[in-house]
Protein backbone atom coordinates (compact mmCIF):
# COMPACT_ATOMS: atom_id res chain seq x y z
CA UNK A 1 0.00 0.00 0.00
CA UNK A 2 2.58 2.62 0.68
CA UNK A 3 4.77 1.61 -1.95
CA UNK A 4 1.70 2.48 -4.13
CA UNK A 5 1.04 5.19 -2.55
CA UNK A 6 4.17 6.85 -3.14
CA UNK A 7 4.21 6.25 -6.67
CA UNK A 8 0.93 7.99 -7.09
CA UNK A 9 2.85 11.24 -5.29
CA UNK A 10 5.80 10.61 -7.64
CA UNK A 11 3.20 11.11 -10.50
CA UNK A 12 1.70 14.34 -8.99
CA UNK A 13 5.12 15.66 -8.45
CA UNK A 14 6.00 14.99 -12.05
CA UNK A 15 2.96 16.48 -13.98
CA UNK A 16 3.76 19.69 -12.12
CA UNK A 17 7.42 19.58 -12.99
CA UNK A 18 6.49 18.82 -16.22
CA UNK A 19 3.85 21.29 -16.87
CA UNK A 20 6.39 23.96 -16.74
CA UNK A 21 9.06 22.49 -18.11
CA UNK A 22 8.03 23.45 -22.06
CA UNK A 23 10.35 26.43 -21.42
CA UNK A 24 10.67 27.17 -25.39
CA UNK A 25 6.55 26.94 -25.31
CA UNK A 26 5.79 28.48 -22.25
CA UNK A 27 4.92 32.01 -24.67
CA UNK A 28 2.47 29.79 -27.08
CA UNK A 29 0.58 28.11 -23.77
CA UNK A 30 -3.40 29.38 -23.87
CA UNK A 31 -4.85 29.29 -20.20
CA UNK A 32 -8.52 27.90 -20.26
CA UNK A 33 -11.64 27.35 -18.22
CA UNK A 34 -13.41 24.61 -18.24
CA UNK A 35 -16.95 23.39 -16.23
CA UNK A 36 -18.61 19.88 -16.50
CA UNK A 37 -21.45 18.35 -15.29
CA UNK A 38 -22.30 14.40 -15.44
CA UNK A 39 -23.17 11.17 -13.76
CA UNK A 40 -20.53 8.88 -12.49
CA UNK A 41 -21.12 5.40 -11.15
CA UNK A 42 -19.04 4.13 -8.27
CA UNK A 43 -18.50 0.64 -6.19
CA UNK A 44 -15.89 -0.45 -4.10
CA UNK A 45 -13.73 -3.31 -4.47
CA UNK A 46 -11.68 -5.45 -1.89
CA UNK A 47 -12.72 -6.71 1.13
CA UNK A 48 -13.90 -10.04 -0.25
CA UNK A 49 -17.22 -8.54 -0.88
CA UNK A 50 -19.69 -10.90 -2.46
CA UNK A 51 -22.95 -8.92 -3.91
CA UNK A 52 -22.17 -5.35 -4.43
CA UNK A 53 -23.78 -3.32 -7.32
CA UNK A 54 -22.62 0.20 -8.64
CA UNK A 55 -24.60 3.41 -7.25
CA UNK A 56 -25.41 6.60 -9.54
CA UNK A 57 -25.11 9.96 -8.61
CA UNK A 58 -24.57 13.58 -9.87
CA UNK A 59 -21.02 15.06 -10.63
CA UNK A 60 -19.65 17.64 -11.52
CA UNK A 61 -16.56 21.00 -11.55
CA UNK A 62 -14.43 22.90 -13.04
CA UNK A 63 -10.81 24.37 -13.30
CA UNK A 64 -7.91 25.38 -15.32
CA UNK A 65 -6.11 24.55 -18.66
CA UNK A 66 -2.78 25.27 -19.90
CA UNK A 67 -2.61 23.64 -23.90
CA UNK A 68 1.02 24.24 -25.15
CA UNK A 69 1.00 23.92 -29.03
CA UNK A 70 2.80 20.94 -29.14
CA UNK A 71 -0.74 19.47 -27.90
CA UNK A 72 0.66 18.88 -24.19
CA UNK A 73 -1.57 20.17 -21.68
CA UNK A 74 -1.58 20.52 -17.62
CA UNK A 75 -5.26 20.70 -15.83
CA UNK A 76 -6.06 21.05 -12.23
CA UNK A 77 -9.55 22.27 -10.70
CA UNK A 78 -12.12 20.90 -8.21
CA UNK A 79 -14.81 18.35 -8.61
CA UNK A 80 -17.67 17.07 -6.50
CA UNK A 81 -18.52 13.63 -6.21
CA UNK A 82 -20.38 11.02 -4.20
CA UNK A 83 -18.82 7.53 -4.22
CA UNK A 84 -19.55 4.45 -2.81
CA UNK A 85 -21.44 0.88 -3.23
CA UNK A 86 -24.81 -0.70 -3.20
CA UNK A 87 -23.70 -3.71 -0.40
CA UNK A 88 -25.92 -6.71 0.44
CA UNK A 89 -26.05 -8.84 3.28
CA UNK A 90 -28.57 -10.41 6.42
CA UNK A 91 -28.65 -9.59 9.94
CA UNK A 92 -30.30 -12.16 11.77
CA UNK A 93 -31.15 -14.28 8.49
CA UNK A 94 -33.17 -10.90 7.66
CA UNK A 95 -32.05 -9.58 3.96
CA UNK A 96 -30.68 -6.63 4.29
CA UNK A 97 -29.44 -3.85 1.58
CA UNK A 98 -27.18 -1.55 2.73
CA UNK A 99 -25.80 2.24 0.58
CA UNK A 100 -22.74 3.69 1.56
CA UNK A 101 -22.22 7.04 0.26
CA UNK A 102 -18.96 9.10 1.15
CA UNK A 103 -19.16 12.81 -0.41
CA UNK A 104 -15.93 14.18 -1.96
CA UNK A 105 -14.45 16.87 -3.20
CA UNK A 106 -11.61 15.75 -5.24
CA UNK A 107 -8.50 17.74 -6.67
CA UNK A 108 -6.64 16.21 -9.30
CA UNK A 109 -3.70 17.44 -11.27
CA UNK A 110 -3.56 15.57 -14.65
CA UNK A 111 -1.17 16.01 -17.91
CA UNK A 112 -2.87 15.83 -20.75
CA UNK A 113 -2.28 15.49 -24.60
CA UNK A 114 -4.60 16.88 -27.41
CA UNK A 115 -4.68 15.01 -30.72
CA UNK A 116 -4.43 18.14 -33.56
CA UNK A 117 -6.53 16.39 -36.04
CA UNK A 118 -7.54 17.60 -39.23
CA UNK A 119 -11.29 17.63 -38.17
CA UNK A 120 -12.29 20.31 -35.88
CA UNK A 121 -13.18 17.97 -33.50
CA UNK A 122 -10.28 17.52 -31.04
CA UNK A 123 -9.79 14.19 -28.95
CA UNK A 124 -8.16 14.21 -25.57
CA UNK A 125 -6.51 12.11 -23.12
CA UNK A 126 -5.72 12.89 -19.58
CA UNK A 127 -3.95 11.22 -16.44
CA UNK A 128 -2.43 11.54 -13.41
CA UNK A 129 -3.28 11.58 -9.35
CA UNK A 130 -6.27 13.20 -7.80
CA UNK A 131 -6.81 13.97 -4.32
CA UNK A 132 -9.81 13.49 -2.61
CA UNK A 133 -11.62 14.90 0.45
CA UNK A 134 -14.56 13.27 2.21
CA UNK A 135 -17.15 16.22 3.32
CA UNK A 136 -20.12 14.00 4.68
CA UNK A 137 -20.64 9.95 4.94
CA UNK A 138 -23.62 8.21 5.22
CA UNK A 139 -24.90 4.65 5.17
CA UNK A 140 -28.41 3.41 5.23
CA UNK A 141 -30.18 0.04 5.49
CA UNK A 142 -33.46 -1.39 4.09
CA UNK A 143 -34.55 -4.36 4.58
CA UNK A 144 -36.82 -5.60 1.00
CA UNK A 145 -40.45 -6.35 1.80
CA UNK A 146 -40.84 -4.53 5.02
CA UNK A 147 -41.01 -0.83 6.47
CA UNK A 148 -37.81 -1.15 8.20
CA UNK A 149 -35.11 1.81 7.21
CA UNK A 150 -32.26 3.12 9.01
CA UNK A 151 -29.68 5.94 7.98
CA UNK A 152 -26.60 6.97 10.24
CA UNK A 153 -23.39 8.99 10.04
CA UNK A 154 -20.56 6.72 8.95
CA UNK A 155 -17.19 7.34 11.20
CA UNK A 156 -15.36 4.61 9.47
CA UNK A 157 -14.55 6.60 6.55
CA UNK A 158 -11.25 8.13 5.79
CA UNK A 159 -11.33 12.05 5.57
CA UNK A 160 -8.75 11.18 2.44
CA UNK A 161 -8.83 9.42 -0.74
CA UNK A 162 -5.51 9.06 -3.09
CA UNK A 163 -6.38 7.60 -6.73
CA UNK A 164 -5.36 7.38 -10.29
CA UNK A 165 -7.69 9.48 -12.99
CA UNK A 166 -7.53 8.61 -16.43
CA UNK A 167 -9.50 9.99 -19.04
CA UNK A 168 -10.59 10.77 -22.41
CA UNK A 169 -12.85 13.22 -24.24
CA UNK A 170 -13.32 14.90 -27.08
CA UNK A 171 -14.04 18.95 -28.16
CA UNK A 172 -16.38 20.16 -29.80
CA UNK A 173 -16.86 23.81 -31.26
CA UNK A 174 -20.57 24.47 -31.53
CA UNK A 175 -22.26 27.80 -32.64
CA UNK A 176 -19.11 29.99 -31.31
CA UNK A 177 -18.89 28.00 -27.84
CA UNK A 178 -16.39 25.16 -27.31
CA UNK A 179 -17.99 21.79 -25.82
CA UNK A 180 -16.80 18.80 -24.88
CA UNK A 181 -17.31 15.60 -24.02
CA UNK A 182 -16.25 12.40 -22.57
CA UNK A 183 -15.35 9.79 -19.84
CA UNK A 184 -13.32 9.71 -16.73
CA UNK A 185 -12.37 6.82 -14.65
CA UNK A 186 -11.09 7.17 -10.91
CA UNK A 187 -8.85 4.05 -9.45
CA UNK A 188 -8.56 4.60 -5.57
CA UNK A 189 -5.44 2.99 -4.08
CA UNK A 190 -6.17 4.16 -0.48
CA UNK A 191 -8.38 1.97 2.01
CA UNK A 192 -11.85 4.45 1.88
CA UNK A 193 -12.34 2.92 5.68
CA UNK A 194 -10.50 3.40 8.81
CA UNK A 195 -11.11 -0.22 9.34
CA UNK A 196 -10.82 -4.03 8.02
CA UNK A 197 -12.07 -4.99 5.51
CA UNK A 198 -10.31 -2.85 3.28
CA UNK A 199 -12.35 -1.27 0.93
CA UNK A 200 -11.28 1.03 -2.30
CA UNK A 201 -13.44 3.49 -4.48
CA UNK A 202 -13.81 3.01 -7.65
CA UNK A 203 -15.71 5.02 -10.34
CA UNK A 204 -16.62 5.51 -13.61
CA UNK A 205 -18.12 8.97 -14.85
CA UNK A 206 -19.89 10.11 -18.31
CA UNK A 207 -19.43 14.48 -18.55
CA UNK A 208 -20.68 16.96 -20.68
CA UNK A 209 -18.84 20.34 -20.27
CA UNK A 210 -18.11 23.64 -21.36
CA UNK A 211 -14.50 25.47 -21.80
CA UNK A 212 -14.05 29.33 -21.97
Amino acid sequence: MIRTQSIVRILAVMAVCTAFSFSPEVANAQFQGFFQIGMTGSTFRGGNLASTSPIFRLSGGGGIRYRYASGFEFETGLNYAVKGSELEGTIDEIPIIGVSEITYVELPVLMGYRFNSFTKYKPRIVVGPSMAFKTDARISFHAPGSDFEQSESDETVEDRDLGLLVGADIIVPFKGETLTFGLRSVLGFSNARSEKPELYNTSFGLFGGIVF
